[in-house]
């Protein structure tokens, strides 16, 4: 893969079959992305379902067909396009929201939204990745990465939570997408999050770990029963 953008931008993973991603380095699962650098099925074909978070939508640890996305789609019979990115923000989530909608008209929009502290930066590598560990362009650009630490407070983390939260909602409804969420990872101590369209399952994952096969599976069948419960299918 060449590329001038050392930090793996969506583009250099595009049409590539490859057996490690993100903090996957075991070499046991196999990642095959799309035209865009996504999991799923090509944008050749009508997209109805597009997923959309970090590494727990992506599927770090597992095989192409043991994501909760495939198990979703598969389950519904839809086309579908798995645009989790590991390690990005809800920043990140809001904005490939609107790229979705507006590029491939989706019916559905599946959220699993990610750790509220996390932020994006417009960098001349592109929007990088701000978690609270240093990683990738924050590790090489230590001020930058200062300089969001210092914003994030609980009250700046659980106002951009709302605000992205806000963006996706008024999206989805412009464009009569019907959209599903899930707040498991974004519900930190008292902070509120709101009820409508969202389902959060079984899916308890231990910080710093990633679903199984199995735990993924799991949570489809529920959120598959959620959907057709609510009529968004």
């Amino acid at each position: 893969m060449n590329s001038s953008n050392k930090y793996w931008p969506l583009s250099d993973r595009a049409n590539q079959i490859l057996k490690t991603s993100g903090s996957d380095n075991s070499g046991e699962n196999t990642y095959t992305y799309n035209e865009k650098g996504y999991r799923g099925d090509s944008i050749k074909e009508d997209i109805d379902l597009i997923t959309i978070g970090c590494s727990h939508t992506e599927g770090i640890g597992v095989n192409d067909n043991e994501t909760w996305s495939y198990y979703t789609a598969q389950k519904l019979r839809l086309k579908h396009m798995n645009m989790g990115f590991t390690g990005r923000s809800n920043d990140y989530i809001a904005r490939s929201t609107n790229l979705a909608i507006q590029n491939y008209s989706p019916k559905i929009i599946a959220v699993m939204y990610t750790y509220i502290s996390r932020r994006e930066l417009t960098t001349k590598f592109g929007q990088q990745p701000y978690a609270a560990n240093a990683w990738g362009y924050m590790e090489d650009y230590p001020e930058d990465h200062k300089a969001l630490t210092q914003l994030s407070t609980p009250e700046n983390n659980r106002n951009n939570w709302y605000k992205n939260h806000a963006l996706i909602t008024s999206l989805c409804k412009a464009n009569n997408v019907k959209l599903v969420w899930n707040g498991t990872f974004a519900d930190e101590g008292d902070f509120y999050l709101p009820e409508e369209n969202r389902y959060d399952g079984e899916y308890r994952i231990k910080h710093g770990e990633h679903a199984t096969a199995e735990q993924n599976r799991k949570y489809s069948d529920g959120l598959v029963g959620y959907l057709i419960d609510n009529s968004y299918i």
